[in-house]
């Protein structure tokens, strides 16, 4: 991407720039007064945000992350599409889908009325989407940097027939100590554990999720707030979801996170994936010409007694 050109484009004068970052790929940085923030048009990616009153950053990422071309970058909010997990069709395509490691365009930026920044990413499928998932789409993602950081992921099918997906929203998130961290409002909800050993096994969660070995789970039916308690960094992490009804929980534990060669080894003290998806039971069908969409917006508070 032409930084120069992006900039003539796009930038907002004392809010928004385009940068070249890791791997010289091109970032765009955000600092609007409420807060700050990293995108990468290169995978759809928030790398980064922290509002004006917070110490730390809500994300995390690997400081071991690949920034290259066809590789995934370890951290912040990669987007999962068009599936979610393990190639469903089984044709040897990788888990997740593809447009976490492809090239996005950017189609605006803008400063809103209360302060805030939007951006706009989007992808259409070419002849190169179409070799790896032969559909028809146009595919956007909208962010808002204000007090709060807003994530919208939006699927048009361009097709003549309707099509199905699975997605997420893979949220890494920075914490003080995963073995510390609460997630609260999973009470009574139904999962699947997917943790090494466990299969498929159905459960019913217990109280907050806890973090004391490898968790990966899919929560079904689940409420549109969650939050993360985090001690350590003495704070709450606000999630709230629309047109979502699933979640992951996700942390790699120390055997996982040791074979991943784009996490430290202590990395799975740093992080914690509370990700808003729609997977397993959860599968979206378009209709055609139709749109789908899957939002979330996080906020950070203090963690104070009795709140």
């Amino acid at each position: 991407m032409d930084i120069a050109a992006l900039n003539a484009e796009f930038a907002i004068p004392d809010h928004l720039r385009f940068t070249e970052g890791p791997g010289g790929l091109t970032m765009i940085e955000i600092a609007n007064g409420l807060a700050t923030a990293t995108i990468s048009p290169y995978a759809g990616q928030v790398l980064a945000y922290r509002p004006a009153s917070a110490p730390d950053d809500l994300l995390f990422v690997s400081e071991r992350a690949y920034y290259a071309p066809g590789k995934a970058i370890k951290g912040g909010i990669p987007i999962c599409w068009p599936w979610f997990g393990p190639d469903p069709e089984e044709k040897g395509r990788g888990g997740h889908g593809f447009v976490r490691a492809w090239a996005w365009e950017v189609r605006a930026c803008k400063s809103l009325p209360n302060g805030s920044t939007l951006v706009k990413l989007g992808l259409a499928d070419d002849a190169a989407t179409r070799a790896i998932w032969p559909r028809f789409f146009n595919l956007r993602l909208e962010v808002v940097v204000g007090a709060t950081l807003s994530v919208a992921l939006i699927t048009r099918n361009a097709g003549d027939a309707p099509i199905r997906i699975t997605q997420g929203l893979h949220s890494y998130f920075k914490v003080g100590d995963a073995t510390r961290t609460r997630v609260v409002g999973l009470d009574g909800c139904r999962y699947l554990d997917k943790a090494a050993g466990a299969g498929d096994a159905v459960a019913v969660q217990e109280g907050p999720v806890t973090v004391s070995g490898e968790v990966n789970r899919i929560y079904e039916q689940v409420p549109a707030r969650l939050s993360i308690e985090d001690p350590v960094l003495n704070r709450r992490i606000r999630i709230d979801a629309q047109h979502s009804r699933t979640c992951v929980v996700w942390n790699p534990w120390v055997e996982t996170a040791r074979a991943m060669d784009d996490l430290d080894d202590l990395d799975y003290l740093r992080f914690l994936c509370v990700e808003t998806v729609n997977t397993a039971s959860e599968t979206i069908e378009i209709p055609l010409q139709g749109e789908s969409r899957i939002v979330a917006e996080y906020r950070i508070e203090p963690l104070t007694a009795g709140a």
